[in-house]
Order: C-alpha cells, then sequence, then structure tokens
C-alpha cells in the first residue's frame, strides 16, 4: 500500500496554474508605458541587465510557474486596492504614466491630490501623493516592518525594499508629488500570539505603510536617474556595465552598491530571478564590449 501522505503529480490543482502559463505565454512582454529604454519597475536593479534591457538582449531566463502565480496574485490585489481607494478617496488617480526622457517610464498605483486626502484625512500635511503597492511573503513582511518572532517585538525595520522606493520615487519625479505612500500587503499574516505579543493589531499583522517627504526621496530619484543615463549612454557606445546592483543605502543617505557574480556557487537572490542570466554568466563579471 503506497504512502497516501507523500504529494503525487497533480491532475486537478494545477488547472489554473497551467491556464495562466499558456495566458503569460502567448501576451508576450510586457509593453512599456512609452518608447523608452528602460521601466521604472526596474529602478535599482543591475546595472549590466539595465544594459541588456537598453539594447534589447534576448531573455535567457524567463518567468517560470511560481513567478507567473505571484505576480498573477499581486496584480489581483493591486486592483482590489485601487478600487477600493477609489470608492474610499474619490478623484484618486490609477495608472498615470510618465516618463523620463528616452531613458525610462511607467505607470503608478495611484496618485492622490492633497485635497482629496484632506477630505478624508483632515490633518494630512504631506500634500500630493504617490501611492505605490507590493505584496510579499510572510517572511519580506516581518523584515520591513522589523519584527522578531522568538522576542515578540518591533526593532529595526528596514521598511520597502530600495527598488520599490526608487521605482515609486520615479513615478513621483514625473508626477510633481510631494509625499511617496508606499503600501505592503503580506501573502501570508503574522500568527495572533506573535502579533499580539509585538502590539500589532489585526491589520497590522498583513498590512504596512510608510510615507517618505520629497526632501527624503527626491535625492535618491536624481541619483537613479543619473545612473540609468549613464547606463543607457554607455550602453549605446558599446559597453555594459559590470554587474552591480543597488542593494540599500549607506549611513549618509547615498545609494549603496553591491558587485554581483551570477555564476557564483551562491550568487545573489536577485541573479536567480534575472531575465539575462546566462547571458551575464558568459559575460563574466567585468566591464563587457557590446559585440558589433
Amino acid at each position: 500500500m503506497s504512502d497516501w501522505r507523500t504529494p503525487v503529480s497533480p491532475i486537478l490543482t494545477d488547472s489554473l496554474i497551467h491556464e495562466l502559463i499558456e495566458d503569460h505565454n502567448s501576451k508576450g512582454p510586457k509593453p512599456k508605458a512609452f518608447d523608452t529604454k528602460l521601466r521604472f519597475s526596474s529602478a535599482g536593479d543591475c546595472s549590466r541587465a539595465l544594459g541588456y534591457q537598453a539594447l534589447e538582449y534576448e531573455v535567457t531566463n524567463d518567468f517560470d510557474a511560481p513567478a507567473i502565480w505571484v505576480t498573477t496574485l499581486g496584480t489581483e490585489i493591486h486592483e482590489w486596492v485601487q478600487d477600493a481607494i477609489g470608492r474610499r478617496y474619490p478623484g484618486a488617480v490609477f495608472e498615470p504614466k510618465g516618463r523620463i526622457g528616452n531613458i525610462t517610464s511607467g505607470s503608478s498605483d495611484g496618485v492622490l491630490d492633497g485635497e482629496v486626502i484632506t477630505a478624508i484625512i483632515p490633518n494630512w500635511e504631506g500634500g500630493r501623493a504617490l501611492f505605490e503597492l507590493k505584496t510579499m511573503g510572510g517572511f519580506a513582511f516581518e523584515k520591513s516592518i522589523g519584527l522578531k518572532r522568538r522576542t515578540k517585538e518591533l526593532t529595526n525595520p528596514e521598511g520597502p525594499r530600495i527598488s520599490a522606493v526608487l521605482q515609486a520615487a520615479l513615478n513621483a519625479y514625473t508626477h510633481d508629488c510631494d509625499t511617496l505612500i508606499i503600501g505592503a500587503i503580506a501573502l501570508e499574516a503574522v500568527s495572533k500570539t506573535v502579533g499580539a505579543g509585538a502590539g500589532l493589531d489585526a491589520i497590522g499583522r498583513f498590512v504596512a505603510e510608510w510615507h517618505i517627504p520629497k526632501a527624503v526621496w527626491m535625492p535618491w530619484a536624481e541619483a537613479e536617474i543619473r545612473r540609468q543615463e549613464n547606463l543607457v549612454d554607455a550602453a549605446e557606445q558599446g559597453w555594459l556595465s559590470k554587474p552591480v546592483i543597488v542593494e540599500g543605502l549607506n549611513d549618509d543617505g547615498t545609494l549603496e552598491l553591491r558587485n554581483l557574480d551570477p555564476s557564483a556557487a551562491r550568487p545573489y537572490w536577485k541573479c536567480d530571478y534575472c531575465a539575462f542570466k546566462q547571458t551575464c554568466i558568459a559575460d563574466g563579471t567585468g566591464i563587457v564590449e557590446v559585440a558589433r
């Protein structure tokens, strides 16, 4: 008698994901908001990968089934949240497009004028706001809010990923916003026991929000714009950067860079998800001259 506890190859449960895979493959690459070299969603990404993207290199590491599933869930949640915000804050604008020259473009989750917010939150003083929503797993969520499960306390929150902040900052730059509002919804909630010990209410166990003023985010946006302009210019002149990613912030608030090696025994986690991983490995870790 076989052990029924051992999972078998699914014949029913995988039906939806097979449909999603077929739909993803039939649509092809997602179009850009405008005809630019890069996308706002690539903010903070590896410099080498941005060069490949600017030169339209062939993708060698496409989305797999788990990635398609996670992004589909994220898209559904984004649409639900946007619909709810629209009902709560009439006048909010969703998916407005923006561009920065011919370098990069994209669309934001939402833009809310100050009077739209003060109609509901009278003490709001943040002016025009740019909203960016991110869905994430439970572990990433706990790191972002600084939750320590063992001691059931909140300490040293990491906040949203720097890539999410930079993406929002580029959108805010194009829409002349004052405040970044970055929201996070976890796909797995903190347990009741740990949440109670840390002082989290029911919503706080899986929802978080950060407000970042213009004086803070604008220098990051300007630095990322300069970085991307330099990368695109170098790529068009025939040179690709070393694999370098924006990992976080230095103590002085400047962007912190990290050298990557996708061929390492344990590469940086984003290398495994990079669309150009195999090409990058073949090119090596130094500056690369583009074949003409």
